[in-house]
């Protein structure tokens, strides 16, 4: 039976977007070797960011495949892989939450937030392992927990050390918003070549680009910035 890619324009960019976060998880974890020059804060911040692009980039692949090879939504292997999808996307909703705490709060504080968000998180990902959930319920997932990266942000903009990575951030805050919105309204490309979906990505990786630009910024070694 010869191969056959479904839905091309949309597998191929959410395939592209899932190599790209996967590069910059990797990157944002080997620089753990300067961690002996950077505040406790900014090594926290990046370990979540690790978190955050690795799980970006686990729903991108899964969704790459889901889309790409298995159309049957019955299929048992797509039904798997829509649980990774939306628990990835759970998990970087965590991340997003987390990092707002580091970003704006003082340590005690941030690290009552992460140890609360872990545990309503941690109750997501066990619902979603004995459920098959609409997209919905992992956008109401990540939803709060962007926001609050948002809040963060802005609250850093009048700090002429991270304003820059902050700026960039909510950037890429705004473009990830902004992508939603071209997918809920179905603002395509092309109507069949290059669908919402495949629109939503091309933007969502850019977005991710911004994130990583400001993951630099937030945790350069201390002397650096």
């Amino acid at each position: 039976m010869p191969f056959r890619l479904h839905e091309p324009a949309v597998a191929l960019t959410d395939l592209a977007i899932g190599v790209e976060a996967g590069a910059f998880a990797l990157l944002m974890a080997r620089a753990r070797r300067d961690d002996g020059r950077r505040s406790p804060a900014a090594v926290t911040g990046r370990r979540w960011f690790v978190v955050f692009f690795g799980a970006t980039s686990a729903a991108a692949l899964a969704g790459a495949a889901l889309h790409g090879l298995f159309p049957d939504r019955s299929h048992p292997a797509r039904l798997r892989l829509w649980r990774v999808s939306l628990g990835s996307i759970g998990v970087a909703g965590l991340s997003a939450w987390c990092l707002g705490a580091v970003l704006a709060l003082p340590r005690a504080a941030a690290t009552r937030v992460q140890r609360a968000m872990i545990a309503v998180h941690a109750a997501y990902l066990i619902t979603l392992s004995r459920t098959n959930p609409p997209y919905k319920v992992a956008i109401a997932a990540y939803l709060p927990g962007a926001l609050a990266l948002g809040a963060s942000l802005l609250s850093r903009l009048a700090d002429p050390v991270v304003r820059a990575p902050a700026a960039i951030a909510l950037a890429g805050l705004g473009l990830t918003f902004g992508a939603a919105a071209v997918q809920v309204r179905g603002i395509a490309v092309h109507p069949r070549l290059f669908d919402q979906n495949a629109t939503y990505h091309t933007i969502q990786a850019v977005a991710t680009a911004c994130f990583y630009a400001a993951a630099r910024g937030f945790t350069q070694p201390t002397g650096r910035r």
